[in-house]
């Protein structure tokens, strides 16, 4: 009787409430029906809940089965754990309440406490051990972007943050791939042991997007401090097509140091093609993430006939944040020595380098310093300074210093120099330097040149729209000693007005300047300007008019441009006759084509030229020409005589280039005598590209008041296949009959390995530089070493 009691209470209350109550499940659903005497109840919209465990479950249907306490729910599964903050989704799940088990059929993604994220399907969560496994393929992420691909069996121990894995495959969040066997992986403390590993490196990890860094190991071990892996193979070599790589590191031990970024070897095997080469018991470098670390640097080898044999072994130490240095010692096989070093610092708005050394010949002690600062006073003013030092003249060609420091540019000229830019307002800008030359090639007093200050100022000066131009004022100027007692003193003042494209109906495009030119000086036993005081002022117009025409065939596009420019100035021009001035296509219709800044051309001059060019219907250029001629109203001989402004008529110079396909191009600069009687200038450039073969040869020929030379040079590269090439260059003076240099390279590159041996013949005498033979040979590691065995010296 109690029991049809309850019966129908429970019935009535499904039937209107539409939602079975428990003690164990709460369902609340929109449909609900009773099966096999109420032990299977069926819903539909179901949400279920479970107070005593704290789990709510969401699906499209759900069926359970009160014998065996299973809940299942299929589609659109929504599963909270909130005793465990992990929320599931699924299209199938079971939940059996006795054993706390739940098995999900189908895709499945878990989201655990917001840390881990777990994509996978047909898995096990079991809420009693707090654990969750398969044997299908499993995705995990963290909140680090770190990403877990687990293979075959997996179990994730969510308590301790463990995961283990028959297979397992990471990407870290720097892109790089570790693959491992029977691998156990401590999320929490960032551990990880493992068999069978290998690394994958993201290509461009060590710098070289060509390459394709990999590390084997048959073991390994990791935590937040190091990773260690034992008999291990690296290499950054991309061995796609190949039996081996250009060269791999072979460590019966490998530790990442983390906490200090270095990688080290332990009892290692450099290969090379697959054969053992050296043997290093121990080897370090930093990892890529360290940008400097105190160490030794590759030694460098050499030899040659002005030097001798010597090996240098650099070190880099770091001081601090903002300091380092490289001792950079050279030893010569005669027991003579120089000792080099770098130094660097960053301040908090400039930068520090410089460049020292003390050498002993056995007799005499020589010395060189060389330092550079640059950065800003404040936001707009910037400065740089540089200072150049040396006890002996010939000190850096004998021993060939430039090679080892980035600051010595020019072994014969010492400058000291103090440069200051400020950037006044957006329209005013004001350029000081204050420097001093030694000439090392000079003797006594006579190799010091001071110009304290030189300056120029440059304002644009603001006015209307309607004057349809700019408007500025340049002043620059310097005062300059030399050759031991002259002196020179300038003031010069630009006003300058720049109109703006002028364009008729008729197609005449058209511009003009105007300048006025205020020149001072001041000068003492000077051989360039009139002695004791001057003072000039100039004035110059430059009137430009060109038609630029354009015609579209079916197959190119053909431009031409006839130019001419007109100037005028009422002034004489200073004598500058010696002055080293060509003229050419590029500089004929420039307002300053003198090459000086401080007088004006003076008289009238018409200038006319002519530019054609034709492109094909992709815009690349076959064609092009151009020719121009200057025509003056009277001789002028206080202009430059090379340029031929001297004259009445200039040469006609231009150039011509012809580019019919990707094999050939050709460039053809010149300048002809005004009767077209012969040629003063003629300088031809070639290229031809077939296949693997690169050839570039060029031809320069001056004559008559140009000067008196012919010098031809070729630069040969052959490419026998896609690691291993020829090059060859050479110079030759044709006049003199005499082969400058040649120099003949053979080098095979890959990603990794860059391996060449180099013949380099110099015929010249230098001071004390005696004309050099040398054979080098040399091997570099990319990204890590480079060396360089003794050249043979060639007697």
């Amino acid at each position: 009787m109690n029991y049809k009691i309850i019966f129908c209470i429970f019935l009535i209350f499904v039937l209107l409430e539409k939602n079975l109550i428990s003690d164990e499940i709460n369902i609340n659903s929109s449909n609900i029906k009773l099966l096999e005497e109420g032990n299977i109840i069926t819903g539909l919209n179901v949400k279920a809940n479970i107070p005593k465990k704290k789990i709510e479950i969401e699906g499209d249907e759900s069926i359970y089965n009160k014998k065996d306490s299973e809940l299942t729910i299929i589609n659109n599964v929504k599963f909270f754990d909130k005793l465990n903050n992990i929320y599931l989704e699924g299209k199938k799940i079971i939940y059996n309440q006795i054993t706390d088990l739940v098995q999900t059929f189908g895709k499945t993604f878990i989201r655990i406490e917001d840390k881990y994220y777990v994509y996978s399907s047909d898995l096990f969560y079991d809420r009693k051990l707090q654990k969750i496994y398969t044997n299908k393929e499993t995705v995990i992420k963290d909140n680090k972007q770190n990403i877990f691909n687990l293979e075959e069996n997996f179990i994730f121990d969510i308590i301790n943050e463990v995961i283990s894995s028959d297979k397992t495959n990471i990407i870290d969040n720097s892109n790089n791939e570790y693959s491992f066997e029977n691998a156990k992986i401590n999320l929490k403390n960032n551990e990880i042991a493992g068999k069978e590993l290998k690394v994958n490196f993201m290509d461009s990890y060590f710098g070289n997007p060509k390459n394709d860094p990999i590390l084997k190991g048959k073991g390994a071990t990791s935590d937040d401090n190091k990773t260690k892996i034992y008999k291990v193979a690296f290499t950054t070599c991309n061995t796609e097509n190949k039996s081996c790589p250009g060269w791999e590191l072979q460590a019966g031990e490998f530790v990442h140091d983390k906490k200090n970024k270095v990688f080290e070897y332990k009892n290692s095997w450099l290969k090379i093609f697959d054969k053992k080469i050296l043997y290093f018991p121990f080897f370090s470098h930093p990892d890529p993430s360290v940008k400097r670390k105190t160490g030794f640097l590759p030694p460098v080898y050499g030899s040659s006939n002005n030097f001798g044999s010597w090996v240098n072994i650099p070190y880099f130490k770091v001081i601090n944040e903002d300091k380092d240095m490289t001792f950079n010692p050279r030893i010569y096989a005669d027991d003579k020595f120089i000792l080099q070093s770098e130094y660097r610092q960053a301040f908090e708005k400039s930068n520090l380098v410089s460049d020292f050394s003390l050498n002993n010949d056995g007799k005499n002690t020589n010395t060189h310093i060389y330092a550079k600062i640059d950065g800003k006073l404040n936001a707009k003013t910037n400065f740089d300074f540089k200072f150049q030092d040396v006890s002996n003249d010939d000190y850096l060609k004998i021993h060939n210093l430039s090679s080892s420091s980035p600051l010595i540019e020019n072994e014969s000229l010492l400058t000291t120099k103090l440069n200051i830019e400020k950037n006044i307002d957006a329209n005013t800008n004001l350029d000081t330097n204050f420097t001093v030359y030694e000439d090392l090639s000079k003797k006594d007093t006579d190799r010091f040149q001071y110009i304290l200050p030189n300056f120029t100022y440059t304002k644009n000066i603001i006015i209307p729209e309607n004057y349809n131009g700019n408007f500025k004022f340049i002043s620059n100027g310097f005062q300059k000693n030399y050759d031991t007692n002259k002196y020179e003193s300038l003031l010069i003042n630009d006003f300058l007005f720049e109109s703006n494209n002028i364009i008729s109906q008729s197609g005449f495009l058209s511009n003009y300047d105007i300048l006025i030119k205020n020149f001072n000086s001041y000068t003492e036993n000077s051989s360039s300007y009139v002695e004791k005081e001057d003072y000039e002022i100039f004035g110059s117009l430059l009137l430009k008019t060109s038609m630029p025409l354009k015609k579209i065939n079916e197959n190119s596009i053909n431009y031409l441009k006839p130019i001419m420019a007109f100037r005028y100035s009422p002034n004489n021009t200073k004598n500058i006759s010696n002055k080293d001035v060509r003229l050419d296509y590029n500089n004929i219709f420039s307002h300053n084509r003198i090459g000086t800044n401080e007088i004006v051309e003076g008289g009238k001059s018409l200038s006319m030229g002519l530019e054609y060019e034709k492109r094909n219907t992709l815009n690349r250029k076959i064609i092009g020409f151009n020719i121009a001629n200057s025509i003056s109203d009277k001789k002028n001989d206080n202009l430059p005589t090379k340029s031929k402004l001297n004259k009445t008529r200039t040469d006609f110079v231009g150039n011509l280039s012809y580019y019919p396909n990707s094999i050939l191009n050709f460039d053809y600069s010149f300048s002809y005598d005004e009767n077209l009687n012969g040629s003063n200038y003629d300088s031809i450039a070639t290229s031809v590209n077939v296949n693997n073969f690169i050839t570039n040869f060029k031809f320069t020929s001056v004559d008559g008041e140009l000067g008196d030379n012919e010098i031809i040079s070729n630069e040969t590269t052959i490419k026998l296949n896609e690691e291993n090439f020829l090059k060859f260059n050479t110079s030759k003076d044709l006049k003199n009959d005499f082969t400058e240099y040649y120099n003949l390279i053979y080098s095979y590159e890959t990603d990794c390995l860059i391996a060449s041996a180099e013949f380099n013949k110099k015929f010249y005498q230098d001071g004390s530089l005696i004309p050099d033979k040398s054979l080098l040979f040399t091997i570099r590691f990319i990204p890590f070493a480079e060396l360089k065995p003794a050249a043979a010296s060639l007697n």
